[in-house]
C-alpha cells in the first residue's frame, strides 16, 4: 500500500515537474475587432489552462476581455467598440469601399498604442518567450520590432483568404481555382471568371498598400519604439500561421508546411440558452430561424428596406431571432424577437434552430456548419463575398444580392434553406466533418499545441520554405526568362547570319557567270 501511494506521488511531482518547466509567458495582440479579440481570447484561454502566463494587450474599448483569468492590459483610446459599427455604416451609406472612416479608425487605434508610454514600458521590463500576432493587427508587427521577441505566431481569424493571407505567407495562390477576395466565384471557373480573377490576385496588394498599408505606417509613432522606420506587412517575423478554418467548408489547395489549418477556432457544444431565448426559441413546434449581420447590421437601412425585410419575415411559419438595435423605427412581426447582441454560438447549437441568415463573416458561417444549421447568406463585401460562395459550392444553403432583394426572395430563400432535403442533408454531412477530428483535439487545443511546438522548437522557422530568402527576380524566375530570352534572340540572330552566308554563297556564282557572258 505503501509503494503504490509513493509510487502516485513521484508521478505527480514529475508531471507537475514536467509542466513547470515548459510553462512560459506569452503576449498575445489583438486587432480592435470583437471577433478577432475573441479567437485570440479563445487561444490564451487554452494556453493559460495548459499553465502558461498570458498577457494579451488590446484597446480598451474590448471590456468583455475584464472576466478572462489571465492578465489583460489595455492602451487607452477615444474609440468605441460601437465605432466600428458606425464606420461601417458610413462606409455603406456614402458606398465608399475604400472604407476611409474605417482606416481613419485603425489610425486612431495605432497612435493610442504607440504613444502609450507606459504601457510600452511595461512591455518591455517583462521576459516573453513568444508573440501571438493577430494577422490583422499592424500594432503586433510594431510589438515584435520594439520588444525583439524571437518566437513569433501569427493567427488569421479570416482563414486564407486570397492575396491578402496568402501573399504574406507565401501560400500557394493559383488563380486558376483560388478565388480572390471580392469575387463571387468558387474553385470552378469559366475563362472570364479567371481572367479578372488574375487580374484581381496581381493589382489587390497594391491597392491594398495605397488605401490601408500606408496609412498605418504613417499613423505609427515608430520614433516613440526607437524606431528608424516601421516594419512592413510584408516582412513578419512569424514562423508559424495558425488559420481559422476547415476545408470541410473551404476549397482543397496547397498550403506550406508554416500554414496550420486547425479547423473552427470558436464553434462549441452549445450552453443553455437564457430563459427569455429559451422559451421563444422552444415555443414554435416549426422551428426558429437566427438573423445576424455582424458589424454591418447598423448600415443595411442604407442599402436595403429593412421594413420590407421584417415583413418578409412576418411570413414565415418559424419564429425569429434578430440581432438588431434599432427596432424602434420599425413595425415588427409578432413572430420576431429582436436583441441587441445574441449568444449566436450556443443558439446555433439548439435542436430547434431551423435556418441562419448571414452577412458570411467567416466566424458566422463556420459555426453554423458546425453545428449543421443550413444558411441564407447575404453577403455585404469583402471576404463575405468569397465566403458566401462557399455556402453554394458545399450545397449548405442559398445565396441572396443584397442589392436586389425583395420581400419573396428573403420569404423563398428561407424556405428553400430550411426545407430543402438535398441543402439538409448537406449541412449534416459538412457539420459531421468538422467534429471529426482524426487526432482528438479540438481547434483551439491544436492552436495551442503548434504555439507550443514553436516554443519547443526555437520558432520552427524550418518549416519556412526558401521563398522568404529569394529576391523577386529569382522567385518569379525573370532571370531565368531573361536568359531564355537572350539565348533566343542570339539563335535568331546565329540563324540570320547563316542564312545570309547561304544566300551570299549561292548567289555569287550565278552574278559571276552573268558577267562572264557579258
Amino acid at each position: 500500500m505503501l509503494s503504490r501511494w509513493l509510487l502516485a506521488l513521484a508521478i505527480v511531482h514529475v508531471e507537475t515537474s514536467f509542466q513547470s518547466c515548459y510553462a512560459a509567458q506569452f503576449l498575445l495582440v489583438s486587432q480592435f475587432y470583437h471577433s478577432h479579440a475573441q479567437a485570440m481570447a479563445t487561444i490564451g484561454d487554452e494556453l493559460h489552462q495548459r499553465g502558461h502566463h498570458v498577457v494579451v494587450v488590446a484597446a480598451s474599448a474590448l471590456q468583455f476581455l475584464n472576466h478572462k483569468p489571465y492578465t489583460v492590459k489595455y492602451y487607452q483610446t477615444s474609440m468605441k467598440e460601437k465605432d466600428m459599427e458606425d464606420c461601417l455604416t458610413i462606409v455603406l451609406k456614402h458606398q465608399d469601399y475604400t472604407m476611409s472612416p474605417c482606416v481613419k479608425l485603425i489610425q486612431e487605434d495605432l497612435q493610442a498604442f504607440t504613444n502609450d508610454n507606459q504601457l510600452l514600458q511595461e512591455l518591455k521590463s517583462q521576459h516573453f518567450a513568444g508573440l501571438i500576432c493577430d494577422l490583422g493587427s499592424y500594432a503586433c508587427q510594431l510589438v515584435a520590432e520594439y520588444i525583439d521577441i524571437k518566437i513569433q505566431v501569427d493567427v488569421t481569424s479570416l482563414g486564407l483568404v486570397d492575396p491578402l493571407v496568402t501573399s504574406l505567407f507565401h501560400i500557394p495562390n493559383p488563380p486558376a481555382y483560388a478565388p480572390q477576395i471580392g469575387l463571387p466565384l468558387t474553385c470552378k471557373m469559366n475563362l472570364l471568371q479567371r481572367t479578372l480573377n488574375v487580374i484581381v490576385r496581381y493589382t489587390f496588394m497594391t491597392i491594398f498598400h495605397y488605401l490601408m498599408l500606408g496609412h498605418m505606417y504613417a499613423a505609427a509613432n515608430i520614433t516613440n519604439l526607437g524606431l528608424q522606420t516601421p516594419p512592413t506587412f510584408y516582412n513578419r517575423r512569424s514562423s508559424i500561421l495558425i488559420a481559422n478554418g476547415d476545408f470541410a467548408l473551404d476549397y482543397p489547395r496547397p498550403v506550406t508546411p508554416a500554414t496550420k489549418v486547425v479547423g473552427p477556432i470558436l464553434p462549441k457544444p452549445a450552453k443553455a440558452l437564457p430563459i427569455h431565448l429559451q422559451e421563444f426559441v422552444s415555443a414554435n413546434p416549426n422551428g426558429t430561424i437566427v438573423i445576424s449581420f455582424g458589424s454591418v447590421v447598423t448600415g443595411l437601412k442604407y442599402i436595403t428596406d429593412v421594413q420590407m425585410l421584417f415583413k418578409s419575415l412576418g411570413r414565415l411559419p418559424y419564429n425569429v431571432i434578430c440581432k438588431y438595435s434599432e427596432k424602434h423605427k420599425y413595425s415588427i412581426p409578432k413572430n420576431v424577437m429582436t436583441f441587441n447582441w445574441l449568444p449566436q454560438n450556443d443558439l446555433l447549437g439548439h435542436p430547434n434552430i431551423k435556418g441562419f441568415v448571414t452577412h458570411c463573416g467567416m466566424n458566422s458561417i463556420l459555426e453554423a456548419a458546425y453545428h449543421g444549421v443550413p444558411m441564407v447568406g447575404i453577403p455585404i463585401f469583402g471576404d463575405q463575398i468569397v465566403n458566401a460562395q462557399k455556402i453554394l459550392y458545399r450545397n449548405i444553403g442559398v445565396v441572396l444580392d443584397i442589392n436586389e432583394i425583395n420581400s419573396d426572395d428573403l420569404y423563398f430563400g428561407i424556405m428553400n434553406a430550411t426545407t430543402d432535403q438535398w441543402i439538409l442533408g448537406n449541412a449534416s454531412i459538412v457539420s459531421k466533418l468538422i467534429k471529426n477530428r482524426p487526432n482528438g483535439r479540438t481547434p483551439v487545443e491544436e492552436a495551442a499545441d503548434w504555439i507550443e511546438f514553436a516554443l519547443n522548437s526555437k520558432g520552427g522557422h524550418y518549416l519556412r520554405s526558401e521563398e522568404y530568402n529569394l529576391p523577386w527576380y529569382q522567385l518569379y524566375l525573370f532571370d531565368i526568362f531573361a536568359i531564355l530570352c537572350m539565348m533566343i534572340i542570339i539563335t535568331i540572330i546565329i540563324l540570320k547570319l547563316i542564312w545570309r552566308g547561304i544566300v551570299f554563297v549561292f548567289r555569287r556564282p550565278a552574278t559571276f557567270s552573268k558577267a562572264k557572258q557579258s
